[in-house]
């Protein structure tokens, strides 16, 4: 199916660089194509799902042996990490944030 379209797609352009057939008759089609292949693109990204959403099920921290934060080196924000979901850091501000590890002192 492919190469039936780009074989439709190059007889096309060739007849519009003859002159033969206006260009907005070759370029309006492939105009609309290609808004259909990115729509297409956009619903399948949404129908497959978020690939950062966590696979296993949620593990709690301990909070007795080390204090995890993230901190957003954007804005400041601060997060305290609970619950574990995944290995990867979160984003704020459009960027990931920074791990913090503290472990308690004990004497």
């Amino acid at each position: 199916m492919r190469r039936v379209l780009w074989a439709v797609v190059g007889v096309g352009v060739l007849l519009a660089l003859l002159g033969l057939v206006e260009f907005r008759y070759v370029g309006a089609p492939l105009l609309g194509l290609l808004i259909w292949q990115v729509g297409v693109a956009s619903f399948g990204s949404l129908r497959r799902g978020a690939s950062y959403v966590p696979d296993g099920p949620p593990r709690p921290v301990d909070a007795d042996q080390e204090r995890v934060t993230y901190w957003c080196a954007g804005c400041g924000a601060e997060v305290l990490l609970l619950v574990r979901g995944a290995d990867t850091p979160p984003r704020h501000c459009g960027e990931r944030m920074a791990e913090r590890r503290e472990v308690p002192n004990r004497t």
